[in-house]
């Protein structure tokens, strides 16, 4: 596996009261670089959050070392004797030296400033690139792997020494050749071995670059523990932007991250108002109340399982291919849980909701009266929230809709614009059509209208993944497990950015 080093002449301090304690920081985030590399030069910067996801994520211990001596171990984090941490400056280490002989040693050389930088070493993952002219690059790495942090005197490489410790080091990052000045370009590469910047020639190289290591990794990656092991945090990553991509629907609603895996969203449930008094009078204190939107985590997912024969002799992207399948039954059950959620293990949907207004329409309505009925409804939103609203319509129910024109003869329903991209429009709205609601028969809610965002929260808890899963089962089969599953929950938090359509008898 290659990894990259890096130095920083930032100081390592010791405990004054001899406890062969140290502390310091690694890496101060969001701040530039020296100058780096050798054929291109490039100036680059850790994103904040990329060593706490690092830490957070690490699947091997993370080891304090001698100047990067795997023989010389002076503290890990298996046993607690390290400890890293991302805080606003950026990656701070503190160390119990173990007492070994060259630990005392480097603890004074440590002690008495001889060693003071610190010096880590990494894999990265998602790194983005700007050209800012001159033959300079800005590189800013999101998403790394972090092995081992280390003590070093010199801030400098010393590639003789680090080549007979047989550390495997990527000497040369190098730069996409198709790096605009004017955008940032992204390339997350997806290979287990070997981590580093790509620089294909052309599209035709590049998707085959993309389809041959993604496969290959399918083939080479460990089991981890017992029969499943985790996927690339990238892979996972394309699956959730692709499930944005995929329902408007989640793609509107708001959302929110946790940590914790619940969070409370407050709601005012009841107003005063505000009163003019005279002169040196007290304002009288209006009372009112504040409700509260709790949402906890759900969990949702799909499984697919693909034959190794597959695998080995694809001659396509593996990785979009099962992304796109799990995205597709992944988004469906969590659109429609948005819609129609009403059991224990589902979102709270917006169809069972109460308090979300509603209006009423007779199955055997004529076209005029469905019509009417579908003003009322985008009229009763709050023109606060009616600029961001949306008709959402069953497919049926939309099929009967986008038949209906006026005195004139022109389509209510038009082909129009939102956000740039060409959509359907009814009443200057976008409509967005799915299969989550029903058809539009005796008590059936075909029609949504209103705001997704004011009116939806979707509380998204970091950790979603996708997992290996090859059992023996899956062994006698020829075939190979893959899970996407993602802890989310969602619910209504504003109902009055909404409003529903009932079919009535």
């Amino acid at each position: 596996m290659k990894i990259e080093l890096r130095v920083k002449n930032v100081e390592l301090r010791a405990n004054k009261d001899d406890s062969l304690t140290v502390s310091g920081y690694v890496n101060k985030t969001g701040q530039w670089s020296e100058i780096l590399g050798v054929t291109k030069k490039f100036k680059e910067k850790i994103a904040k959050g990329a060593f706490s996801s690092a830490i957070r994520k690490a699947k091997n211990d993370i080891d304090f070392l001698a100047e990067h001596d795997s023989k010389k171990i002076l503290a890990s984090t298996r046993n607690g004797s390290l400890n890293l941490t991302e805080d606003e400056q950026g990656l701070f280490m503190s160390a119990v030296i173990t007492p070994t002989s060259y630990g005392r040693d480097y603890y004074e050389l440590i002690k008495s400033g001889i060693h003071r930088n610190m010096s880590f070493g990494f894999r990265t993952i998602k790194d983005s690139w700007k050209n800012i002219g001159s033959g300079l690059f800005e590189r800013t790495i999101e998403e790394l792997e972090l092995f081992e942090v280390s003590v070093v005197k010199s801030p400098a490489y010393s590639q003789s020494t680090i080549a007979a410790r047989g550390i495997d080091l990527v000497e040369e990052v190098e730069i996409p050749e198709d790096v605009s000045r004017e955008k940032t370009k992204e390339k997350t590469n997806m290979k287990i071995e070997h981590r580093y910047v790509e620089v294909p020639k052309n599209e035709v190289e590049v998707r085959q670059e993309e389809v041959r290591e993604f496969n290959e990794g399918l083939r080479d990656l460990n089991l981890t523990s017992g029969n499943e092991s985790v996927l690339p945090t990238a892979v996972a990553e394309m699956i959730v932007e692709k499930l944005d991509e995929s329902s408007p629907i989640f793609a509107k609603a708001r959302k929110i991250r946790s940590v914790a895996g619940s969070i409370k969203i407050p709601r005012e449930t009841a107003v005063g108002i505000g009163s003019f008094v005279g002169e040196g009078k007290e304002l009288i204190e209006e009372a009112f109340s504040l409700g509260e939107v709790t949402l906890t985590q759900k969990r949702a997912g799909a499984y697919i399982a693909l034959t190794n024969q597959l695998i080995n002799d694809a001659a396509m992207n593996m990785a979009e291919y099962t992304s796109n399948l799990l995205v597709k039954r992944t988004f469906k059950a969590i659109e429609r849980s948005i819609l129609q959620g009403a059991q224990v293990d589902e979102f709270a949907g917006i169809v069972p909701n109460s308090e979300i207004g509603k209006q009423t329409l007779k199955v055997g309505a004529s076209d005029q009266e469905a019509l009417d009925t579908l003003m009322d409804m985008s009229l009763s939103i709050h023109p606060e929230y009616l600029q961001r609203s949306q008709f959402i319509m069953s497919r049926p129910f939309y099929n009967r809709i986008a038949k209906l024109k006026d005195a004139a003869g022109h389509f209510y329903v038009q082909n129009g614009f939102v956000n740039g991209k060409p959509t359907y429009t009814l009443f200057g709205l976008e409509v967005i059509i799915t299969s989550s609601l029903d058809a539009g028969d005796v008590s059936h809610v075909p029609c949504i209208v209103g705001s997704i965002e004011d009116a939806y929260a979707v509380m998204i808890k970091q950790g979603g993944k996708m997992t290996k899963v090859q059992d023996s089962q899956h062994a006698l089969q020829g075939s190979v497990g893959f899970l996407f599953d993602i802890y989310v929950d969602g619910a209504v938090y504003n109902p009055d950015a909404l409003t529903k359509l009932e079919i009535i008898a």
